[in-house]
């Protein structure tokens, strides 16, 4: 029985030894979990009712779930903060260094920092994107705001100049580039000029207003019209009939007031556009002439050249239609070209030789030999003064420097053009000095554009399907280059756009 008891004692102390610990082990647990949950409970007190910035500074904010410092180790505020341990990547993007925005893992209790944080990094990023940017490709001067003018220093007034630098700086993007390319000429075919009212006879003269945006055919139908150029409708403007009186010749005067006409008689007539009436000019007396078909008129406006039989070129007075003066030349005048002021005139004829004329003394001064020409059939001057176009009746087409041509006997030409096989008929120059339009009435579809730079033939230029281009009787350009039109055996006067040039 004492056993019994003893090992029931045993069995008792060793049961309360047990709980005991058991007790203990349960309870030590509890009492940590609450002293770091009265922790965690003063963090946050203190970061919502605000403590001092040392405390602030040993939290690890994006960690805050993992605290495992003791009570004593927050609240000295003697003891260094520990040192955070970087990560390291194991490699480096670049594009997620430079494209990548990196935010935040900050609580919701720290909102205000958090959105500053933000707003911080977010700069950071377009900062990033715009060097980026900028190092490709410049930052243009469209883009930046100028407060005043780099010229004057004035403030800007308005967006003209940096829509103008703008043009300046796109180069193919909004306008084209400066020289004319050679190879391919940039043209479209528009609706005839005279589509509204065509022509019912050969058109042996076109011309363009050199003022307004107007187009002015005449020909055999005895009919003076004008036109609206726009390229698309090119409505009728006025037509004038003239009873008795086929036109042969026709243009502008350089102020655009009046447009001059001649036809097989012995007189002419000019065409009022300011009083809108035709008025008649006599036959002048002492001139013998039969006809009076051809004539031009001198850029200063000051002069009509008739040209007359036996190389007799009739000078009148522009203004008064008074007969000034006649000269003369070896052989019959096919052609009269005149220098851009006036000041000189060229003559060509049967006899291969040019002539140069001293329009403020009347005289030649100079005349040289057309290589190769046994009978001169046009000639032309480019509006910058540095060529000069000599047809001939063998189709060639001679291009002289015009400094050459005023100092030697036989200049050499710069290039002899043999793309017609008829004789040349008529030659007209861009008014950039560009190019040179060229054409014999003799064949169908013989017009030809020369670039003059590379003195060579645009290639895409007459199309092999244009077939509304017969036999050309006339042709111009307009004031700026921007239209090209040609005059037919049929009445049509056809109208090309030129890409490269201007609008009119």
């Amino acid at each position: 029985m004492l056993r019994r008891k003893q090992k029931t004692g045993h069995q008792e102390s060793s049961y309360t030894s047990n709980q005991a610990k058991k007790t203990l082990s349960h309870k030590q647990p509890v009492d940590i979990k609450k002293k770091r949950k009265d922790v965690e409970e003063e963090i946050l007190e203190g970061l919502v009712l605000g403590t001092p910035d040392e405390v602030i500074k040993k939290l690890d904010v994006g960690k805050r779930k993992d605290v495992t410092k003791t009570e004593d180790e927050l609240f000295d505020t003697e003891a260094e903060p520990p040192k955070k341990k970087e990560k390291k990547p194991v490699w480096e993007d670049v594009d997620d260094i430079m494209g990548s925005v990196q935010m935040t893992n900050a609580k919701k209790f720290d909102g205000v920092k958090q959105g500053e944080e933000c707003r911080i990094r977010t700069d950071q990023y377009t900062t990033r994107l715009k060097s980026k940017f900028e190092k490709v490709s410049s930052n243009p001067n469209w883009s930046k705001f100028r407060a005043t003018d780099p010229e004057t220093e004035q403030p800007g007034s308005d967006d003209d100049s940096d829509v103008e630098d703008l043009r300046t700086r796109t180069g193919d993007f909004l306008t084209t580039t400066k020289s004319l390319a050679k190879g391919f000429v940039q043209i479209k075919q528009c609706p005839n000029a005279n589509r509204d009212c065509p022509a019912q006879g050969k058109l042996y003269a076109v011309e363009f207003h050199p003022s307004a945006q107007v187009i002015m055919t005449a020909g055999s139908n005895q009919t003076l019209s004008l036109f609206q150029v726009d390229g698309k409708n090119n409505p009728k403007i006025q037509s004038v009939f003239l009873d008795n009186f086929p036109i042969f010749s026709a243009h502008f005067t350089p102020n655009g007031h009046e447009v001059v006409l001649s036809s097989k008689h012995k007189s002419f007539v000019y065409y009022d556009m300011i009083a809108g009436k035709v008025v008649n000019v006599p036959k002048i007396k002492g001139l013998g002439e039969t006809s009076m078909k051809n004539f031009v008129v001198s850029p200063d406006g000051r002069h009509l050249v008739f040209l007359g039989s036996y190389g007799s070129m009739h000078l009148i007075s522009a203004k008064s239609k008074e007969w000034i003066q006649s000269l003369k030349m070896n052989g019959n005048v096919e052609s009269v070209a005149f220098s851009r002021d006036g000041t000189t005139m060229y003559s060509h004829g049967d006899d291969g030789e040019v002539y140069i004329w001293d329009m403020s003394t009347r005289d030649c001064v100079h005349r040289f030999v057309d290589e190769g020409c046994t009978k001169g059939t046009s000639i032309a001057a480019s509006p910058n003064g540095q060529y000069l176009s000599c047809g001939s009746y063998s189709g060639v087409v001679n291009i002289y420097e015009a400094e050459t041509c005023r100092t030697m006997r036989s200049p050499k030409p710069v290039k002899a053009l043999m793309n017609l096989t008829t004789p040349c008929t008529d030659t007209r120059f861009h008014p950039s000095s560009e190019m040179l339009a060229m054409s014999s009435n003799f064949t169908e579809r013989a017009v030809k554009l020369v670039h003059l730079p590379s003195m060579t033939v645009f290639s895409n230029y007459p199309e092999s399907h244009d077939h509304e281009l017969r036999l050309p009787r006339s042709m111009d350009f307009s004031p700026n280059g921007g239209y090209f039109t040609v005059g037919t055996n049929k009445g049509s006067a056809l109208l090309y756009r030129m890409k490269h040039f201007g609008n009119y």
